[in-house]
């Protein structure tokens, strides 16, 4: 005859899995659906971003936006440019701008620029292709592009 104690383990266990098993399959459902949805609103903003890039080419303009156009080659360097928080302050003290100022140049928001600077946060590609691209202008540029 079996061992009573370890009938009521295995019937307690197998309970057990079945209650955790109730409790993660919609659990797991819901993480599909999220998954889902992050994978539809990636491509929706790759597919913006894209327009823009269209739109921004098209106007000709030579604000920030014009930093970032996308460009195959700038977008690899600025994969592999080293940008850190000094070196992002120290050229934007060398083009004598404010951090608001940086942030219009750039597209992206004073609080952006601080963090960046901070260390906090870095910025992603295609700001970075736009810093790397203001690296090879001079004050006098940057200002004509302030103004404009």
């Amino acid at each position: 005859m079996p061992n009573v104690a370890q009938v009521l383990k295995e019937e307690i266990t197998r309970l057990a899995r079945k209650e955790v098993r109730g409790s993660f399959d919609p659990l797991r459902e819901q993480v599909r659906l999220l998954r889902k949805t992050v994978r539809a609103q990636q491509t929706t903003i790759n597919r913006l971003e894209r327009s823009l890039a269209k739109i921004v080419e098209q106007s000709g303009a030579t604000t920030g936006a014009n930093l970032l156009a996308p460009e195959a080659q700038t977008q690899a360097e600025g994969s592999r440019a080293r940008i850190t928080a000094a070196s992002i302050r120290r050229h934007r003290h060398r083009l004598g701008l404010s951090q608001a100022q940086l942030g219009e140049l750039v597209s992206v928001s004073t609080n952006s620029i601080v963090r960046w600077e901070q260390g906090s946060s870095r910025p992603r590609a295609q700001y970075r292709a736009a810093l790397l691209r203001l690296r090879d202008l001079g004050v006098k540029d940057v200002r004509r592009m302030l103004v404009d």
